[in-house]
């Protein structure tokens, strides 16, 4: 990653769009839901919009 890249951004994991995680940057190409969900390797999408996942939001405010 370069060092303007975020580490974390807002995006969904697998089929579920509706759950809005905060993902973990792990490399140009592998994110991972800061909550566990979803696998490193799988499919996941950045979205413009408020993570909305409960585990997530929770996680931040532990942070």
């Amino acid at each position: 990653m370069t060092n303007n890249a975020p580490d974390t951004v807002a995006g969904t994991v697998g089929d579920d769009v509706r759950t809005v995680h905060r993902l973990r940057v792990l490399d140009e190409h592998r994110r991972q839901a800061v909550c566990g969900v979803g696998d490193p390797d799988g499919v996941t999408d950045v979205w413009l919009r408020a993570v909305n996942c409960p585990a997530c939001l929770a996680a931040d405010k532990e942070a």
